[in-house]
C-alpha cells in the first residue's frame, strides 16, 4: 500500500522496520532532503521547473511550474542549468568575437546568457540588440560663393559709374580753386604787405572761396551768351521736348532747360551747373536735320554728358577759354569724353545705330560759312564742348588716338 507525499509517491521499502508499513511523512521528506543537498550538485535554484528563480537570476526561465520528473529528468536539469549558469549570475562571458547576451535583464522566455557569435554586446531584456558600425555619412559641402566681376570705369563701359561722377567733380572743383588762385594771392599779399600777414592771409582766404564760389555760379551764363544760345519755345519743337522727356526718365534726370542757336551747322552741347540744372543746346540745322531716330541718339549721347557731370565742365572751361583760347579749352574738358558719351548715349537707345547715322550727317554737312558760330575765325575755340568738335576743322590732320574727333568715333560706332 502506497501513500503520495508532495506529489511522490511513497511505497513500501522492504528491511525497513514496520514491515511492509509506509514511512511517515517526516521520513519521507527527510530522504528526499538528503537527495538534494550540496554534495549532489543540486540546488533549489536548479531544480526543474524553478520559472520563478531561473527569471530572476539568469533571466532564462520559463516560469511554467514543476513537473514530474524522474532521477533521469533531473539530472538533464541539473547540467543543463550548470553550463547555463557559468560565470555566474546568468551571464555568458564576453570572449573575442563572441556577442554575450545580458541575462541579468530578461523578461524570461529567451534564454538571456545565451552566446553568438558577432561582434559586441546586445543589450536589452531578453533579446539581444545588435551594434551595428554604419560607414560615415558623406557631407555635402556648400557651393564656392563666387564674387562679382568689378568692371573699372573704361570707355567700353556701357553704364556711367560713380568713379566718373566723382572724377568730373573734383574736376569742376579744381578748375574753379586754380582760378580764384591767382587773384586770391595778389590780394592777400598787398594786404599782408600794407596792414599784417594775418589780414592778408585772411583775406587770401577770403578772394580765394568768393572768385571760386562765383566762378561756378556764373560760369553757365558766360558760356550761354558765348555760343549765343536763346531759351527753345517748346510749343514750336514738342517733337524734341517728347524725345529729351523720354531719355530723361531713362537716365534718370530731370528736365534740362532748352536753348537753341540758330545756325544751319547741325550741332549741339549742354551746360550748366551740375545734372539738376543741366541746358541742352542745340542748333537749327540740327532739328531740320534729324530725323527721330538720329534726333534721339543725339539728345542720350548729351544726356550722357549731364550723367557724367560734363556739363559743369563744359561750361567752366568756356568761360575760361576767353582768356586761353582753345588750347585750354581742350585741357579743361579732357580726353576721350565724346566717345565715352558715344558709348553710353548708343547703349540707352532702342536704335543705337541712330547716333552713328547723326554722325554721319554732321560729316557730311556744309561747312560754316558767314557769320557761323562753327566759323574758325569767330569761335573756333568752343568747339570742343559740341558733339562734333571737328567742325570747320575737318581738312586739318588729327593727333594720333583722338577719340573725339568725329570721323574715328563714326568708325568706332560702325563695328558695333
Amino acid at each position: 500500500m502506497g501513500h503520495r507525499l508532495d506529489g511522490v509517491s511513497l511505497r513500501s521499502r522492504p528491511g525497513h522496520p514496520g514491515g511492509g508499513c509506509p514511512q511517515t511523512g517526516i521520513d519521507m521528506l527527510m530522504v528526499v532532503m538528503a537527495e538534494e543537498s550540496p554534495s549532489s550538485g543540486m540546488t533549489p535554484k536548479d531544480r526543474p521547473g524553478g520559472g520563478g528563480g531561473g527569471g530572476s537570476g539568469g533571466g532564462s526561465g520559463s516560469g511554467s511550474g514543476g513537473s514530474n520528473g524522474g532521477g533521469s529528468n533531473r539530472n538533464r536539469n541539473r547540467n543543463r542549468n550548470r553550463s547555463r549558469n557559468r560565470g555566474g549570475g546568468g551571464q555568458g562571458q564576453n570572449r573575442p568575437g563572441v556577442r554575450s547576451g545580458n541575462g541579468g535583464n530578461g523578461n524570461g522566455g529567451n534564454g538571456g546568457g545565451r552566446s553568438r557569435s558577432g561582434q559586441g554586446s546586445r543589450p536589452g531584456g531578453g533579446q539581444s540588440g545588435r551594434t551595428r558600425t554604419s560607414a560615415p555619412r558623406a557631407t555635402g559641402t556648400a557651393p564656392e560663393v563666387l564674387t562679382p566681376l568689378i568692371i573699372e570705369p573704361g570707355l567700353g563701359a556701357a553704364q556711367i559709374l560713380p568713379a566718373e561722377v566723382a572724377a568730373n567733380r573734383r574736376r569742376a572743383v579744381m578748375l574753379c580753386e586754380r582760378t580764384a588762385l591767382v587773384p586770391a594771392l595778389v590780394v592777400g599779399l598787398v594786404i599782408g604787405l600794407v596792414l599784417s600777414p594775418v589780414i592778408g592771409a585772411a583775406a587770401f582766404v577770403v578772394v580765394a572761396v568768393g572768385v571760386g564760389f562765383g566762378l561756378w555760379r556764373v560760369a553757365p551764363a558766360v558760356a550761354l551768351r558765348r555760343i549765343g544760345a536763346v531759351p527753345l519755345p517748346e510749343r514750336d519743337h514738342q517733337r524734341l521736348v517728347n524725345v529729351t522727356e523720354g531719355l530723361c526718365a531713362t537716365f534718370g534726370l530731370r528736365m534740362p532747360t532748352l536753348f537753341i542757336v540758330f545756325d544751319a551747322v547741325p550741332n549741339a552741347c549742354v551746360l550748366g551747373r551740375n545734372p539738376a540744372s543741366a541746358d541742352l543746346v542745340v542748333t537749327s540745322g540740327l532739328l531740320d536735320t534729324m530725323g527721330p531716330i538720329e534726333l534721339e541718339g543725339v539728345i542720350a549721347h548729351e544726356l550722357a554728358h549731364v550723367k557724367r557731370g560734363d556739363n559743369d565742365i563744359s561750361s567752366i572751361a568756356l568761360a575760361l577759354s576767353r582768356f586761353g583760347g582753345e588750347s585750354m579749352l581742350r585741357r579743361c574738358v579732357g580726353e576721350s569724353r565724346e566717345y565715352r558719351a558715344d558709348v553710353v548715349g548708343a547703349s540707352a537707345v532702342h536704335y543705337p545705330r541712330g547716333l552713328l547715322d547723326a554722325l554721319r550727317l554732321m560729316i557730311a554737312a556744309p561747312p560754316p560759312v558767314g557769320n557761323s558760330v562753327f566759323n574758325p575765325d569767330r569761335m573756333g575755340a568752343t568747339r570742343w564742348v559740341w558733339i562734333d568738335p571737328s567742325v570747320g576743322q575737318r581738312g586739318e590732320p588729327m593727333p594720333v588716338g583722338d577719340l573725339n574727333a568725329t570721323s574715328v568715333r563714326a568708325a568706332a560706332l560702325s563695328e558695333w
